[in-house]
């Protein structure tokens, strides 16, 4: 706190002071906050509630409370404390008793001689929230008395509603009575200092930021499982249950932690980062909930004071999610949480991918990273890492870095993190406060799921008391190599369809491939693949519903579909991988829907070494389809990092391809232009590896295409002698000017691109020798030289 904040009167009024809340968490938080100078010389705290309590009555309520949850470490000091303390007994709905109030504050305000910043803690049910706003306002106390320079704040607890609407009805009636720089809506595990610690182990280093992605780890599990139960809170906790407890808030204010963006460190941009990926949850359809969602009670659960006969709320629940932003897309996320499933344990794990090329693997057990945050049964970061035993032998073993925030008996449960509440709210600092936008988005997530439960899609387990419960999907493979995957066919398995065969397998798929040349389909069986000599073989080695990837040229795309269609059944998946023209894959789909055949128009970017190491795909067609196949984790295996996109109805894929390539045109002849300028220049000679060289290193130009120019250079030197100066073009160029003056659209870069390359078929360059040499180092085509001379154009 800065000097004029811990100079500046303040008076908190906790409502409802004579409850649970607040001799667990705030009495002892506010004692913490005044041993460690937190709190301003002129301060006061007047506690109301119903009970009709003399000031020595309750002022020796909060030393018991303090005594019991933290200590008393110093008399005289907390002698001081206590005499802030004021008492004043009001019923919430007695307008006449805020007036009271108010008189009260004003004469505590009187005889310091000042305004005091007032700030209100509502330690009650929700169900009092309207009467007491009401009243508050009708006594002005809802008003700041010191004009621009004070402040009059309110601390709410959750839950924020029961579900969205409810939420909507709660912010409708703040917003009636409080601006929204007065509310401060607590969530307390964002004040842990844990879940802190992720923003700073994040954000203020440099160590895995650059790599906090889909691109490296590979799951997030989260958990708060609690060996205790519900004790003496049965009817409460059977009114609301665990998903609504601590799911739709802890858990999912520890995953956009974990997950948020990075952003200037501004109040707003904060909590807009976690309302944002909150809102990239993968939103929930009917099927996802009875695959991915778990519940369960425990037993002896319904013999609890206050739990209704037969209840059907859950002590326990798992769900399976993921992230739709495209940082986190393809990253499988669990939450789990649970009462009375024996040792506590409360953590956010990340695994991280097991490394494609790993070192000493083959010496013994090995296993994916991980890094640990964990809450209990300690506070403390963890680092899972492997590396070689000491000593002789090529072995490994695992090893922890561990960094522990507390020594287990110092801290005290809740005070740390309530005292820091306090203080922020003080302060004026809403960054960890939960924002409406997030409350919307975490309902928006929960809803469908309850909906779903009161229905019985997902019916109620139960498990012993002392025990955990394990849904199958948040049971993970020990081994990221090990065959998880799904079914493909491919036919046409040349250099873009081995190569991503090849992939596939490598990943876990199981692969059958079919090639018109079987000397082809033998090589690759050689390698793994379940070879098929027919097209019927190939079905036939499938199982239902079949997936099927043609790559395969687009005039032969018709003939394959006609020997293919017969032997396929409803729900079955063809993909054209190849670059076929758009309006082809239109009508190609509406053939096959009558057959109740779902088609996808990909288009695939990146040669046959994309293809091999991670390619670009753009994606047209029925989006069920296009779900139903991004769910077997197919593009995550086969794409790189946020390198697909669903784009639309059928032909939008095959379409972006095709402006793709004519893009990549004009890219090409724009690069050949500018080095048969650098070659030829009156004025300077230049290593024109090095140019290419220095042009892929942070200029506005970088690009693959200048990489691979600078290398082509290296290997064949800077005169390309051994390259065609003849520029072959494979249609799509020329589909793409087709379509723009269709359109109206003058497309003149890519018509020039075009027209050079036409011209180079009798007059070969040395822009057509950079295009040739470009073209096969992306694509594998040839580029022979074949007796052209290079003429400067």
């Amino acid at each position: 706190m800065n000097t004029s904040e811990t100079q500046t009167p303040a008076i908190i009024i906790i409502l409802g002071a004579t409850g649970d809340l607040a001799a667990k968490k705030i009495f002892p938080s506010l004692w913490h906050l005044f041993k460690h100078d937190r709190l301003p010389p002129h301060f006061s705290v007047i506690s109301v509630a119903r009970r009709d309590l003399s000031v020595d009555e309750f002022r020796a309520i909060v030393k018991d409370a303090v005594l019991n949850h933290g200590g008393i470490s110093d008399e005289s000091s907390f002698e001081a404390f206590l005499a802030r303390f004021e008492y004043h007994t009001a019923l919430f709905e007695d307008a006449d008793a805020f007036q009271s109030l108010a008189l009260r504050i004003t004469e505590t305000e009187r005889s310091w001689g000042i305004c005091g910043n007032k700030l209100f803690y509502l330690a009650v049910p929700p169900s009092a929230y309207e009467e007491i706003f009401k009243n508050l306002a009708g006594a002005r106390l809802n008003e700041p008395c010191g004009g621009e320079s004070g402040w009059s704040r309110v601390l709410i607890e959750k839950p924020f509603g029961s579900d969205e609407k409810s939420a909507q009805k709660l912010q409708e009636l703040l917003l009636a009575y409080f601006k929204e720089d007065q509310i401060y809506r607590i969530d307390h595990y964002l004040f842990k200092e844990i879940v802190q610690g992720i923003e700073h182990f994040r954000f203020s280093n440099n160590l895995f930021e650059s790599t906090w992605d889909n691109t490296t780890i590979e799951r997030i599990d989260i958990r708060l499982l609690e060996e205790i139960g519900i004790e003496d809170r049965g009817a409460f906790y059977d009114s609301v249950g665990t998903l609504r407890d601590v799911g739709q808030s802890h858990l999912l204010a520890m995953l956009a932690a974990i997950t948020m963006d990075p952003q200037s460190r501004t109040v707003e941009s904060i909590r807009e980062s976690r309302a944002d990926i909150l809102g990239h949850i993968r939103p929930w359809s009917e099927e996802m909930i009875h695959a991915n969602t778990f519940r369960a009670q425990h037993e002896g659960y319904q013999s609890i004071a206050g739990v209704t006969l037969n209840s059907k709320t859950e002590t326990y629940f798992a769900l399976k999610t993921e992230l739709t932003h495209q940082r986190w897309r393809g990253v499988p996320i669990t939450l789990e949480a649970g009462k009375s499933v024996g040792g506590a344990r409360k953590e956010i794990v990340l695994t991280l991918k097991h490394p494609r090329v790993c070192l000493l693997c083959e010496a013994g057990a090995h296993g994916a990273n991980t890094i640990t945050f964990r809450l209990e049964p300690n506070d403390e970061i963890l680092i899972h890492f492997w590396t070689k035993k000491p000593g002789f032998e090529r072995e490994l073993e695992e090893r922890t870095f561990s960094f522990f925030l507390y020594e287990k008996e110092t801290k005290m449960q809740y005070v740390e993190e309530y005292a820091k509440v306090l203080n922020a709210a003080f302060i004026g600092n809403q960054a960890q406060f939960v924002s409406n936008a997030e409350i919307d988005a975490m309902w928006r997530f929960v809803d469908p799921i309850l909906d779903a439960w009161r229905r019985n899609s997902v019916p109620l387990a139960s498990y012993p008391k002392g025990s955990k419960p394990e849904p199958i999907f948040l049971i993970s493979a020990p081994d990221t190599d090990e065959k998880r995957r799904g079914s493909l066919g491919i036919i046409g398995l040349g250099k873009m369809g081995g190569s991503l065969a090849r992939r596939l397998m490598e990943v876990g798929w199981h692969v059958v491939g079919f090639n018109a040349h079987r000397e082809i389909t033998d090589a690759l069986v050689a390698e793994g693949l379940d070879g098929a000599f027919s097209i019927p073989e190939l079905i036939s080695k499938l199982p239902a519903p079949r997936l099927v990837w043609l790559m395969v040229p687009y005039a032969a795309v018709d003939d394959v579909l006609n020997e293919l269609t017969p032997h396929l059944n409803p729900g079955d998946i063809i993909v054209d991988g190849g670059n076929s023209p758009y309006r082809e894959s239109i009508r190609r789909k509406k053939e096959l829907e009558g057959r109740g055949i779902e088609f996808l128009d990909i288009g695939v970017s990146g040669g046959p070494g994309g293809a091999r190491t991670g390619a670009c795909m753009m994606v047209g067609g029925q989006k069920e389809a296009y779900e139903r196949l991004e769910d077997t984790g197919f593009f995550k295996d086969t794409c790189v990092s946020n390198g697909w996109a669903y784009l639309g109805e059928s032909g939008s894929g095959h379409y972006a391809k095709m402006v793709h390539n004519g893009i990549e045109y004009g890219m090409m002849q724009s690069i050949a232009e500018g080095f048969d300028l650098l070659k030829h220049s009156k004025e300077f000679t230049f290593d024109l590896a090095q140019v290419a060289d220095v042009y892929a290193h942070g200029s506005v130009i970088v690009s693959r295409l200048v990489s691979w120019l600078r290398d082509s250079y290296q290997s064949f030197g800077v005169d390309l002698t051994k390259i065609s100066g003849r520029a072959a073009s494979s249609g799509e160029g020329k589909w793409t000017i087709e379509t723009g003056n269709r359109d109206g659209i003058k497309l003149p870069a890519i018509q020039a691109a075009l027209d050079v390359r036409t011209a180079s078929a009798e007059n070969p360059s040395y822009q057509g020798r950079i295009i040739s040499a470009l073209r096969g180092a992306f694509g594998q085509h040839p580029v022979s030289r074949s007796g052209d001379e290079p003429k400067i154009l």
